[in-house]
């Protein structure tokens, strides 16, 4: 099966830097655009509505991320499934500020965090180790739910660990960084738990769109 992995769009957060975590923040009318943007190359990667195989839409409840879904969903008239568990790693106090802000505000904890990221949660936030362990009882569920394909549209920090998990038998010797409105595709054996990376970070760009 394949498994279309998306990040939403941009907000105005994204826009200045600030980290959102669980913060409700809708899409920006630039983020609308990339997300109409991406529904067409979606729709010529996986042939739907037509020649589709994907089941569902999952998504992320958070507005950013199912605002995109519901964008994507609608174009390829497929359902559109809010599951809680891709939801955004909470950041708690960390919210709401850019990243150096919190390094002038949470020293101890930033460094911690950037040292030691499975040790390291911010203040009144999520631990690496539960997002990780949310995720990937997130990825089960669907795969006990589909037989196709499946589009999944989260954040960023759980599409890399989705894709750590697809891939765990494969590991990938580059770091993963999944940019805003991007589209990455796994190729997933679902008897023997295989993924193979196939593209990461395509968005609605010609250049790019030649690469997949």
């Amino acid at each position: 099966m394949l498994f279309y992995l998306v990040r939403h769009g941009q907000t105005d957060w994204n826009r200045a830097g600030k980290i959102q975590g669980t913060t409700d923040i809708p899409l920006n009318e630039t983020g609308r655009q990339q997300a109409e943007q991406l529904a067409t190359v979606l729709k010529e990667r996986s042939g739907y509505p037509a020649k589709t195989r994907i089941d569902a839409v999952y998504a992320s409840p958070l507005a950013r991320a199912f605002q995109t879904a519901e964008i994507l969903a609608k174009e390829g008239k497929l359902p559109l499934r809010r599951l809680t568990g891709l939801r955004e790693r909470d950041f708690g106090c960390w919210e709401g500020k850019s990243w150096q802000q919190v390094e002038a505000e949470y020293p101890d904890e930033f460094h911690l965090w950037r040292e030691q990221p499975m040790v390291g949660i911010p203040s009144g936030g999520e631990s690496r180790k539960s997002c990780e362990e949310r995720s990937e009882r997130a990825i089960r569920q669907i795969l006990e739910e589909t037989a196709g394909d499946a589009v999944i549209v989260a954040h960023g920090g759980i599409l890399v660990f989705l894709m750590n998990y697809l891939l765990r038998f494969h590991r990938e010797p580059q770091e993963i960084i999944v940019a805003n409105a991007s589209l990455s595709v796994v190729s997933y054996d679902r008897s023997t738990g295989m993924g193979k990376l196939l593209a990461l970070n395509e968005t609605g760009t010609l250049e790019q769109k030649k690469s997949f």
